[in-house]
């Protein structure tokens, strides 16, 4: 009777299982065919394209860990190669049109800047970086205060 009983259970727990992904299947599906319909012209099919697409690459993209680590200094790599490759390639006179779509030209250029020298500097500064740094509660800050405020108010007196 306990045997029967367990295959009686085992059976109902298969049932419930084939139930549970059919109703999980048949929630996907009418997602799917509502997408497909409400693309009657061909911008929206293309911006669906695209949104699989990169939902697909999403999936295929390891989690947070060590794996997402390795592949993103793989990624690093390649571009690094990528980079000296282009500058060891690069012909000393292209005339040529660059192509809009592959354009690596970029990839050899050197980044320069413009050097902005200040043409007036403050004689007063030692170095164009240096910057007075005080402390209001320092005592030799509060006396030189102090100070001040008296010669401010004998000169006001002697007005």
């Amino acid at each position: 009777m306990s045997e029967e009983l367990r295959k009686e259970a085992r059976q109902l727990k298969r049932e419930l299982l084939e139930a549970k992904h059919k109703k999980e299947e048949r929630a996907l599906r009418p997602k799917e065919k509502e997408e497909e319909e409400t693309a009657p012209n061909s911008v929206v099919e293309e911006y669906l394209q695209e949104k699989r697409k990169y939902e697909d690459k999403r999936k295929q993209q390891p989690k947070k860990g060590a794996s997402r680590e390795d592949q993103t200094l793989a990624l690093l790599d390649r571009f690094k190669t990528k980079l000296t490759q282009a500058i060891e390639e690069t012909p000393e006179n292209e005339l040529s049109e660059p192509d809009v779509d592959n354009d690596e030209g970029w990839m050899s250029h050197v980044l320069q800047f413009e050097d902005r020298s200040r043409k007036v500097k403050d004689a007063s500064m030692q170095d164009e970086d240096t910057f007075e740094i005080y402390d209001p509660r320092n005592p030799v800050t509060k006396r030189r205060r102090e100070e001040s405020k008296k010669i401010m108010r004998e000169k006001k007196e002697r007005r």
